[in-house]
Order: structure tokens, then sequence, then C-alpha cells
């Protein structure tokens, strides 16, 4: 799991309300030091606190752990326009390619067993 994606999603969804890490922190009943070491990726935090997290910036758990891309979230000078959903953001097939390159072989593995499982389900 990259902790420091996970933490720029928790970043940008709390900038995206405009809320200081400071505010954050008074929500969720944690120091602002210990938000600032989330939002860097340099700590790993419990389910509880994700939810709490969530529920202080209104969002889900999937925000956080899939992220919500935009075409200003990554350098775009090399892209194509067919990457990008209705809205602007990368679909979920960019999204899934650029969660894949951080992973580990074996989770690269377990990803593709669980999309043949998935896939096999609906059939």
């Amino acid at each position: 799991m990259d902790l420091k994606l996970l933490g720029l999603n928790i970043k940008n969804s709390r900038k995206n309300i405009k809320l200081t890490q400071a505010q954050l922190a008074e929500m969720t009943n944690l120091s602002t030091v210990h938000i600032s070491h989330i939002e860097g990726g340099s700590v790993k935090m419990s389910v509880d606190t994700l939810i709490n997290i969530c529920n202080a910036l209104n969002i889900t758990p999937n925000d956080v752990l899939w992220g919500q891309y935009d075409t200003n979230s990554y350098n775009t000078d090399n892209f194509n326009k067919d990457m990008l959903s209705e809205n602007g953001g990368y679909n979920i097939n960019m999204q899934l390619s650029v969660k894949a390159k951080a992973m580990s072989q074996n989770d690269k593995r377990l990803l593709l067993e669980i999309a043949e499982l998935l896939a096999n389900r609906n059939n």
C-alpha cells in the first residue's frame, strides 16, 4: 500500500473543502502533527482513523484508497485525451495503470487474481 498516495488523497480532499490540518485534527481528535505525518505518508493509520478522517472530509475510504484524479494531479504533457472521463478526470483504466506501477509483483498477481474472480463471477 502506497502511504504517500493515501496521504496525498487525504490532503487533496482536505484542501478541496478548504480545511487546515489543524481543523481536520480537531474534527478527528488527532494532533496536527499526526495529520501532517498521515498526509506525508510517513505513518500508517488504523481503520478507525481512516473512517474518522473520511467522515470529517465527507468522503469514502475508496476516495482515499483509490483517489480522485484530475488532469492537474499528474504531468499531463504526454497523455491522450481518451484517458479522460467526461468530467476531466482520468478514467478507471488509467487509475488502475497508475496504481499498478507502484505495486509489488506479489500485489500485482493478487490484483490479477481478484480481477479474474470478478470477471468470472459475471459470466
